[in-house]
Formats: structure tokens, sequence, C-alpha cells
């Protein structure tokens, strides 16, 4: 087989649903149509009306970016500018208005985002905001990414790999290499906590795991017989906690299945492997306290795969005093280093991946793979309401059919991605493999406070 660079082509696969502006303009009735505004509007915004060419028709508010042309040169003041309040209401938590918008411009054109001229945001804050990456790298012109003379690779192996290799005197390999799945990209697709799934997303996000060469997980209740035997090979069935392994039938094809972690679980992966020694397995375990000594075990005990779920926000689940996801996978990579057995075991982050600079920022903390879980509806214009009903969906998902949300996920892993090869160009490193565990490619603000403030104390001395 020749070798082939991987590629993710992408094309437009424009918004169904009514668009969300993010500005207002209103236009006053002291408005004398002179034009002003279209002229000097040079993104659409302004029209004269087709009815009637000696009017102004209404603002395309969509279509705003807010660069306050029209305001400036309107003689007459006519204009006003306001924040849509239904572009405010988007999201909640880390799922913010902006990233929210900025998925679905993602998954419309597959290409990075242009935000504006310099970063107007926090420069610290909570969970990956508090967490700052190495750009040491982006003065060489040949690293910038996507279009550098040097080959970046996005690939990743996920399952167990000796730590070496044994050759006998007549150079024949003695080691026992386990099974590995190589994908493409460090990006796995989750729909197993996700609510609201109808038969055509799950085809369309399966289809769209086969063209990225990726995974897709899901329980096999739900998955229909035609996904079920066209993509054989990209489907991972979760199965659900409580499940008698010995009842399990995994399909001919499929090269990884997964299991819930439970105080049986030694048991119950020594039956699987058993049952199925060439399959991988994965175990799905629930972060919190302990989570650290759990996933070593799990390693010792020759699980291929942890897959740790935190919540929507990436914090973590069963805990008093919860982590965020990149503390978590720092103690959890640290404890498997410290052991010796950090390459024997793959991670999967899942929960609160809602934008690309967060993929490059889990793989630093000790993740191998993210999973995406929210941002699957997100890319199909979800707009991720408190009250999530299909039947008054504002985004109308039931009638989305699959190839329009397979081109939507695709063109958002197409942009991710071409985000991460920026990212790795800039910090000099050629394949994403090596960033899983590099802590000192990143900067944690709760740290370098603590080292700056430690020694300051009070004025208890000073009387």
């Amino acid at each position: 087989m020749a070798y082939e660079r991987y590629h993710i082509s992408t094309k437009t696969w424009p918004n169904q649903a009514s668009p969300v502006p993010k500005f207002v303009i209103t236009r006053a009735d002291n408005c004398i149509n002179c034009g002003k505004c279209e002229r000097s509007c040079i993104f659409g915004v302004h029209k004269r009306s087709e009815q009637d060419p000696r009017k102004m028709a209404d603002p395309v508010n969509a279509l705003c970016k807010n660069c306050f042309m029209c305001i400036q040169e309107c003689p007459q003041r006519a204009l006003t500018m306001m924040p849509g309040t239904d572009y405010r209401e988007l999201g909640r938590g880390v799922w913010t208005s902006l990233r929210v918008s900025t998925i679905w411009g993602e998954s419309e054109t597959g290409k990075i985002p242009v935000l504006g001229a310099g970063y107007r945001g926090m420069f610290a804050g909570p969970g990956y905001d508090g967490m700052w990456t190495d750009m040491s790298e982006i003065v060489r012109p040949t690293r910038d990414g996507i279009h550098g003379r040097e080959f970046i690779s996005t690939s990743v192996d996920i399952g167990s790999k000796p730590s070496a290799l044994e050759f006998g005197k007549d150079g024949g390999l003695q080691t026992h290499v386990p099974q590995i799945i190589e994908i493409q990209v460090p990006i796995v697709m989750d729909s197993t906590r996700l609510r609201g799934l109808t038969s055509k997303m799950l085809a369309g996000w399966s289809n769209a795991a086969r063209n990225l060469d990726t995974l897709m997980f899901a329980a096999p209740a739900v998955v229909s017989e035609e996904i079920h035997g066209a993509q054989i090979n990209h489907f991972v069935p979760v199965y659900p906690d409580g499940t008698d392994v010995r009842t399990i039938l995994v399909p001919n094809g499929v090269r990884m299945a997964e299991l819930q972690y439970t105080p049986s679980w030694r048991e119950d992966a020594k039956r699987f492997k058993s049952m199925y020694p060439h399959t991988l397995l994965a175990m799905r375990v629930r972060s919190g306290k302990g989570v650290e000594k759990q996933v070593l075990d799990m390693a010792k005990a020759k699980i291929e795969v942890a897959h740790i779920d935190f919540d929507d926000e990436g914090m973590e689940l069963d805990s008093h005093a919860p982590r965020h996801a990149k503390d978590s996978l720092r103690a959890v990579h640290k404890t498997l280093v410290s052991k010796s057995v950090r390459d024997q075991i793959t991670i999967i982050a899942a929960g609160g991946i809602a934008a690309a600079e967060h993929i490059p920022k889990t793989l630093i903390c000790g993740a191998d793979v993210v999973a995406m879980e929210r941002a699957l509806l997100v890319a199909i214009e979800c707009r991720n309401c408190v009250t999530c009903s299909m039947g008054s969906c504002p985004a109308s998902l039931i009638s989305v059919q699959p190839d329009w949300i397979e081109g939507r996920v695709t063109n958002l892993v197409g942009a991710w991605r071409d985000q991460l090869l920026e990212v790795l160009g800039a910090m000099g490193i050629r394949e994403v493999r090596r960033l899983r565990g590099e802590l000192g490619r990143a900067i944690f603000y709760d740290d370098v406070e603590t080292e700056a403030f430690s020694d300051i104390g009070g004025g208890d001395d000073n009387g």
C-alpha cells in the first residue's frame, strides 16, 4: 500500500437553523435612505430593498462583525447597535456563547476561525483558561503547522505498548507486541452520555468517524443494523453498568469494546479477555477522589484503555471537592509514570472539551486521546438549552439528515485538527504523541500564583 498523507477534506455545509446574531442593528425612522451604510459595510449587512430600491432593507444582523463602520458613516445617526439577546442566552458554563457560535462557524466552513485583531479575553480563569501553552518556536517560518515544509503527524495509538523490545540471537523479535489501534487524530466520538439522539444523528456521526479514521462509541442497543454493518471497524460498543459479561456478543470486526468500572471489574475483565482475546478492552471510570489508584490498578491488570469521564464543565464527578480535568489528569499521569506503567494503558479523557485549544491542553496534562461529546450536538446547531425537548427544539435537530451531520462534524474535526497543527508547529513538535504529559510545555496559573506569593505572610508580626 502506497504512503498517503492524511488529509481531512472539508466543504461548506451551511447552517440550517435560524441564525443567532451576535449584534442587532436597528434603523430609526430618521433614516434618509442615502445608502452610505451599504457602501461602508463589506460584510453585506445593509442592502436596498428588493421591493422598493429607494428604501433600505432591514439589516441582516447575522452578518454583522461589529466593525461600527455603518454607525460612523451614517449622517443621520439613524443606526443603533446592541448585543443580541438570543446570542447572550446561548450556552452555559464553559459552553459560552462565543464557543457555541465558534463551533457553528467551524462546522459550517471547516476553517480556523478568525475572531478579530488580538486576544481580548482573560489571561487567567477557571479550568483550561488558567493554563498557558508554550509557543517558543512560533518565530520559525518552517513550522507553521498546516503549510510548513515539515510534516506533522496527529496520529495516535490506542492500546498497551511494550516498554522495550527483545530480539533473539537470530534477530527475531521475542517480545509479544499486543494489538494496537491507530487513529489519525487524537479525537474519538462518544454518544453514550448524550440525550435526545436519533438514528440519523448516529448514522451521520458514524459516517464521519469512518471518513476521519477514528472511533465512534455508542450503546449497542441504539445502533441500527445498517450502521452496525457499515461502520463495524470504527464502532466501539459501550456496555452499560450491570451487563453480564457472559451474555455479551461482540460482532466480528469490532476492534475494541468498553465495560463499566464496577466492584467486579477484575472478574469482568478476565472473563471478557478469555472470551475475546483479540479485542481491546476499555474500562470506563468516573473521575473523582482516588481515580489515580483506579487507573493504576487497571494498568497492572492489563486493561488496555482507561476512559475517564468528567462532567460537561470538565470537573470530576465523584468528589466532594472536585478537581478540574487538567489537575485530575496530571495526577493520573504522574502516578502511572512513577510506577513505570504509563505506556501500558491508553487514557481517553471525556467531558468539557468545548474548543480546539482544549485538545492540546488535555494531552499535555496526560491524556492520549480526547472524546467529543457535547460538541457533536453543538456542531449540528444544538443551542445547549437548559430544557431540552425535541418537540420544541429551535434548531429542529430531529429533522436534520445524516449527510449534513456527517459533513458538519467532519468540518469541525478538520478545523480543530488544523488548530492542533498550529500549536504543534509553534512548539516545534512534529508528532502529537510527544505532546502527551509534556507538562514543561505549559504554565499553570495556580502553580505560578502559589510560587510567587507563598512566601508572603500577613501583618501579624508587624503589630
